[in-house]
């Protein structure tokens, strides 16, 4: 029997900040932000807190991020069934308007 695919998954506690612009409600533009980054998706996102800005929103969320397998193997010292939590975080600071303030990799289901 073959094992199951499953994605590798973090968890993290990002700021994120959101144009007053930004289409739909404040997880849909924290959502669309995020996912703007090279090699993550996000699978659930949660409101903790919000600061109101004069051009944006900040929000504090806890989101169970997806990386996807290009993002997994592009730094050949990185196994390619792991997700290196300092990998994800560093991909997080590099993205416009996201701060990762914690990330932790979140085990699969048995």
């Amino acid at each position: 029997m073959a094992a199951a695919d499953h994605t590798p998954s973090v968890e993290a506690t990002v700021s994120v900040r959101v144009s007053e612009a930004a289409a739909g409600d404040l997880v849909a533009g924290a959502r669309a932000q995020i996912e703007r980054i090279d090699g993550i998706s996000v699978e659930e996102l949660e409101i903790a807190g919000l600061q109101p800005g004069l051009n944006d929103t900040t929000v504090e969320a806890v989101a169970t991020l997806a990386v996807d397998e290009a993002a997994r193997v592009a730094d050949a010292a990185v196994d390619p069934e792991a997700v290196a939590p300092e990998l994800v975080a560093d991909r997080l600071a590099d993205g416009f308007g996201v701060d990762p303030e914690r990330v932790e990799r979140v085990d699969p289901p048995d």
